[in-house]
């Protein structure tokens, strides 16, 4: 967990949601179905990504910045 510690806070991006989704595949692969709630989890926050991506400009919320989460 100590390499955690230097990321820095990046937007989400649907690369990295991507990446996530591989990640986790993998992972519930290996170790069996404990992963597939996190895995469902994500794929819907790809699908509300995209969504997002989408809705025309100006139906966009109103906001100074996208909102930030930590780099995966």
């Amino acid at each position: 967990m100590d390499e955690w510690s230097g990321r820095k806070w990046e937007p989400v991006t649907e690369a990295r949601l991507l990446r996530a989704i591989d990640v986790l595949v993998d992972l519930a692969k290996e170790h069996g179905s404990n992963f597939d709630p996190v895995l469902e989890s994500v794929r819907q926050e790809l699908h509300a990504f995209r969504r997002r991506k989408k809705r025309p400009a100006d139906q966009a919320p109103q906001t100074a910045a996208a909102p930030l989460r930590k780099a995966g």
